[in-house]
């Protein structure tokens, strides 16, 4: 199957990389190896309860529950009430509706209370303003200090507003940087990949902080230097950009005695590539290209080895289990190193260092065998990765999800409707008792159709040869039972009915009442929209933030700026918001013409109702023109009436005509 890849590569190959790995740099290798299996041991339990609650989401029952049905004696009922993937929905399109709403961006970057400015530019601002005070004046500087002095002091508080005012600036010019790389890496799309993974397992991940590549093809003219003619060539420009990336939780092995990422001492991230994958990391800076080379040659069918989830996940999405993968298992490991290990594979530590202090690093390595190392480049980030959970647990690093918060409403359901379907099929007909030694010879009492007649010979004329018994129906019960675990199952995911369509008795079907009831759902979220702010969201938008600052080519952007998610703080009050417009509104009525600007007020209302103010509001120069059109025409309709010899009318005047409504 890869006998042509092979041949290309046997040349290259065919001899092992000279002073392949000195054992020094084999033994960190090994030594992480190890650190990864007790990392996957811990982790364990809880993956076991990630397939658990994939499983309830697709709607499949757990082995040793199917095993027990298949056990029981007649046919039972396999049905599962696929309550969970609804609710599921339910929370992932109420946080991605209420983050990424159209023409909002779920965080803003602020100036500090008191920004900073460069200290060159504030020095330069103030020596211009000495300058300008000096040629106003006329006189020798050093003769009139205190003159000059006492000038400064009453222009600092301009100083400051401008400072203030350069610090905005830059606020505004860094959003439009970081909306632009958001773009560029369709983070949008990977935010939502992973809060999808969130409201499943109760955690989701996203890699951000690192650089990438940005390989830009375009066409420019170039002279042919033979034929003197014009043409067209295909140029590659790369540049370094930053990088966001959705990454699965199943494949992060964090500290397992962290609770929180600041307090992690490690953390592993576990690569399943193609060989092509493989072979591309020999041309990425900082690897070592012999060793993949080695172990391309070595492994030529791959070294993949499915974990067991993998298996399970390919089973619950229906994938072949036979075939083979022909993939290379790749660690990347962020964590402490200690400066030996870092000296004897060649990173140059900062002058005075102590080789016994452990550093912050990035290492990549395959079947024991390193093939990077590196020291992290992220300024102030131990772990480039984000880790956020639905619902935070105390003590415990991985969140709750919305099928664990409802596992026992959900199993209870299942049950309570498989009874009720096989109660209801046993007591859809009567069962019949027959007595054979009264039937006459050649009677079929399995053939049961109306008008039925059974013949008997002899025996006791009190003893029926036939007897109907009618199994009893308990649907009302069990009907119960399925209602009252449904209303558990709202309590418990803080997702009521009513928030994914469910029409009950009793529900205010108002336009308001719709809206208070909204308002209610959203702030039950809040919880879980402030932990995307706070662990996500917030810092992730920080590493763009401190890429452009480090890395970034616009002067105009950098500044002492600050980083504010407003997913929690704004996005979230917007129903509660515009009910309190619209009862001021309401409140103020027609007495507003006065003390309230009417146009401001409506735009609000607008705004906090999703609607573009801009698309159906006039402006105030199309109002302005208007006003004037109008009393242009009253002038004219009043020169008429005069030259006609008789007062205008307020019929002429436009109150209330049909010119007036023209």
């Amino acid at each position: 199957m890869h006998e042509l890849e092979y041949e290309g590569e046997e040349e290259e190959l065919e001899k092992e990389p000279d002073g392949l790995q000195a054992q020094s740099m084999q033994s960190l290798g090994s030594r992480l190896a190890g650190t990864f299996q007790e990392y996957k041991d811990a982790r364990k339990e809880t993956e076991n309860e990630w397939l658990k609650d994939l499983r309830q989401y697709q709607g499949i029952y757990e082995p040793d529950v199917l095993a027990r049905l298949d056990a029981a004696s007649g046919s039972r009922s396999k049905v599962f009430v696929g309550l969970t993937r609804t609710k599921v929905m339910a929370a992932y399109s109420r946080i991605i509706d209420l983050l990424f709403q159209h023409g909002d961006v779920f965080f803003s970057v602020d100036p500090t209370p008191v920004p900073q400015i460069d200290p060159l530019k504030a020095m330069e601002m103030r020596q211009m303003a000495m300058d300008q005070i000096m040629m106003a004046s006329g006189q020798d500087p050093m003769m009139n200090q205190d003159l000059v002095q006492a000038r400064m002091m009453e222009l600092e508080g301009e100083f400051l507003e401008l400072e203030k005012e350069i610090a905005l600036e830059a606020a505004e010019s860094m959003t439009v940087d970081i909306e632009d790389q958001l773009i560029e890496t369709n983070a949008e799309m990977k935010l939502k990949e992973s809060m999808l993974e969130a409201c499943i397992f109760g955690s989701g991940a996203v890699k951000a902080g690192t650089v990438r590549i940005d390989k830009k093809q375009s066409y420019s003219k170039m002279l042919d230097p033979e034929t003197g003619e014009q043409g067209y060539a295909l140029s590659v420009v790369e540049t370094v950009a930053p990088d966001v990336e959705s990454v699965s939780i199943f494949d992060l092995y964090p500290d397992p005695y962290c609770t929180t990422l600041e307090d992690c001492d490690g953390l592993f991230r576990r690569h399943v590539l193609t060989r092509r994958q493989m072979r591309d990391l020999a041309d990425l800076p900082q690897f070592d290209s012999d060793m993949v080379r080695y172990l391309l040659k070595i492994h030529r069918n791959g070294n993949h080895t499915e974990e067991d989830h993998e298996t399970t996940r390919r089973r619950i999405a229906g994938i072949n289990e036979n075939s083979e993968s022909n993939r290379f298992v790749v660690m990347e490991y962020w964590g402490t190193v200690d400066g030996y290990e870092l000296e004897e594979h060649g990173i140059e530590l900062p002058e005075g260092s102590d080789l016994s202090d452990d550093y912050s690093a990035c290492v990549w390595f395959c079947d024991g065998k390193v093939l990077k190392v590196m020291l992290n480049p992220i300024t102030g980030y131990k772990i480039p990765y984000h880790i956020f959970p639905y619902e935070r647990s105390p003590h415990q690093f991985w969140g709750t999800g919305v099928p664990r918060m409802m596992r026992d409403s959900q199993g209870t359901m299942n049950t309570a409707t498989r009874i009720w379907l096989d109660n209801m099929a046993l007591s859809s007909g009567p069962m019949v008792e027959v007595n054979t030694d009264l039937l006459a010879a050649g009677e079929d009492p399995t053939d049961i159709h109306p008008w039925r007649v059974f013949l008997r010979e002899g025996g006791d004329g009190s003893m029926p040869a036939v007897r109907w018994y009618q199994p009893v129906a308990n649907a009302n019960g069990l009907n119960q039972i399925v209602e009252i675990f449904r209303r558990f199952a709202d309590e418990t995911t803080s997702l009521p009915s009513y928030t994914h369509g469910e029409q009950t008795q009793g529900l205010n079907k108002t336009a308001t009442g719709m809206s208070m009831l909204m308002g209610a759902a959203n702030i039950a979220l809040k919880s879980t929209i402030k932990n995307i702010d706070d662990f996500l969201i917030e810092p992730m938008i920080e590493s763009l933030f401190h890429f452009n600052m480090e890395f970034g080519t616009n002067e105009k952007s950098k500044g002492d700026l600050r980083i504010v998610a407003r997913g929690s703080t704004a996005l979230v009050q917007k129903e509660v918001q515009s009910q309190r417009l619209l009862q001021f509104l309401s409140i103020v009525g027609d007495n507003s013409a006065g003390v309230v600007k009417q146009t401001e007020l409506l735009r609000e209302i607008a705004q906090s109702m999703d609607i573009d103010p801009d698309k159906i509001m006039k402006t105030e120069e199309q109002i302005a023109l208007e006003q004037q059109q109008q009393q242009q025409l009253l002038q004219a309709q009043m020169q008429q009436a005069a030259s006609a010899g008789g007062p205008p009318s307020q019929v002429d005047a436009g109150m209330g005509s049909p010119v007036g409504l023209n």
